[in-house]
């Protein structure tokens, strides 16, 4: 060993020139190759992290259902058919269908909206990289349904008849969309 060579305190990661032992905590120095990596390092092993980038941007079939992109595709499935599921249901008179409900308040409109959006974004999102930037977005697109059909039926739609099908239709659509969202590239 040369005698003017650096060597490295292994618990508190400093330079010492000349000595073999740490002054501080009586530790044998080691060579800068042999320090053991910091866990706030970058990783050094440039092949692990490059696989690991390629893993991510590796596009996906557009039919996977795998990383929670199932979960969205059948919940936003099951908000856009309660479009055409019975909204309210009454004894004498025939059921009120969500599109028929529609035509007088728009809002039931974005039920479709929200089936077409997470449809679309699934489509175009490919890769896991890509997927879990609809992370942020999809959950928020998942309440949208839960939200119109309260405000419909805090309006009394419901008053005289009994619940549809496509309520329950868009609260089980809403929860898989919310699930498979928080899963989404994982």
């Amino acid at each position: 060993m040369a005698e003017h060579q650096v060597l490295f305190c292994p618990f508190c990661r400093e330079s010492h020139e000349g000595r073999t032992l740490c002054p501080e905590h009586e530790l044998a120095l080691v060579t800068f190759d042999k320090l053991a990596p910091d866990a706030l390092d970058e990783p050094h092993d440039g092949e692990l992290d490059a696989a690991r980038r390629s893993a991510l941007d590796e596009p996906l079939s557009a039919w996977s259902p795998r990383h929670g992109r199932g979960f969205v595709a059948v919940g936003a499935l099951l908000v856009g058919l309660s479009l055409v599921l019975d909204f309210v249901r009454f004894d004498a008179a025939p059921a009120l269908r969500t599109f028929e409900l529609a035509h007088g308040r728009p809002s039931l409109w974005t039920l479709g909206l929200v089936s077409f959006t997470a449809l679309y974004a699934l489509a175009r999102r490919r890769s896991l990289a890509e997927l879990r930037g609809l992370r942020v977005v999809m959950p928020l697109l998942a309440c949208a349904p839960l939200v119109t059909i309260g405000l419909q039926l805090q309006r009394g739609v419901a008053s005289h008849g009994a619940l549809g099908s496509a309520v329950y239709a868009v609260v089980l659509g809403s929860l898989l969309l919310l699930w498979g969202s928080l899963r989404l590239g994982r």
